[in-house]
């Protein structure tokens, strides 16, 4: 689903591709509406890209190289081409909502980029969502609620960023040498920062990334009640099961049912939100 986004003043990056962008279709001998044709987007958002008058996406950016011949780098300015993440995480992140939000996505990929990885301890092989999490808090020896998902996520190689975000964003996922990056924004209730981290690492463990077109440093970014441009729909219900099982397994759920059924109790031993304890009674049949 589209999302509204506020004009932003164009930077180097949206001029750098807007002229690329331009400077191949003709070169192929391609109108705007050939272009649009091959990448299925409207001949207006070719036009957009080509005018700066809006960013191009990660995802389009993929498509944007694979229909025009060229390599996803060449789409990067001189300067940043040496660094293929995270050039285009900022360009992308410039469209989300404003320079704030911008500036809050690029410190955190530059955080990124110093840190220190955590060595992935377990791996998980299931692509179901409930088979993966159950996969997961096996090999992870979690028997217990509330669930430790910060630690799920330093054993399965990601590291784990909170930074002040714009309420709207709750957080985001992008592959990383041999692991993943996760942010989450700092000023959300607890609950939601577990949720968001337990979605963001289902994106990780079910294999989202690599679903963009043979390019394996796409990211996920969760927005409240909204999906940015050019998220799949099919990813973020999955991510949202498996955040659910892995929070609130099965056979926890069961044996603490035995003890109360009261959904406000269900929710603070597990850690997570009332709505999110309500929707997972619902879908267990114990409610």
């Amino acid at each position: 689903m589209e999302v509204g986004l506020p004009s932003l003043p164009v930077s180097e990056t949206t001029t750098w591709v807007a002229q690329l962008i331009r400077e191949n279709r003709e070169r192929l001998g391609l109108s705007q509406s050939q272009l649009a044709e091959r990448l299925g987007r409207t001949q207006t958002s070719v036009s957009l890209w080509e005018s700066g008058k809006r960013t191009a996406g990660l995802d389009d950016l993929i498509d944007l190289a694979d229909a025009l011949g060229v390599e996803v780098n060449r789409f990067l300015p001189p300067d940043r081409a040496g660094r293929p993440v995270a050039a285009l995480l900022r360009a992308t992140a410039e469209r989300l909502v404003d320079h704030q939000l911008y500036e809050a996505v690029d410190q955190l990929v530059a955080e990124a980029e110093v840190a220190t990885m955590p060595e992935a301890q377990v791996s998980v092989s299931a692509s179901a969502p409930s088979h993966a999490a159950n996969e997961l808090l096996e090999k992870a020896g979690a028997v217990s609620p509330p669930i430790d998902v910060r630690k799920l996520c330093v054993m399965c190689g990601v590291l784990v960023l909170e930074r002040s975000f714009r309420e709207a964003l709750s957080g985001l996922v992008f592959a990383y040498g041999d692991g993943a990056v996760v942010g989450i924004n700092a000023d959300q209730h607890e609950t939601r920062r577990r949720f968001t981290m337990a979605h963001e690492l289902g994106h990780y463990l079910l294999r989202h990334h690599e679903q963009a077109s043979g390019y394996e440093d796409r990211f996920h970014i969760d927005l409240e009640e909204r999906m940015p441009p050019g998220s799949d729909w099919r990813a973020e219900r999955a991510a949202n099961d498996f955040a659910a099982d892995l929070l609130m397994p099965r056979r926890l759920m069961a044996a603490a049912f035995q003890t109360t059924q009261n959904p406000v109790q269900l929710a603070s031993r597990f850690n997570v939100s009332q709505v999110a304890m309500g929707i997972r009674l619902a879908e267990l049949g114990l409610r």
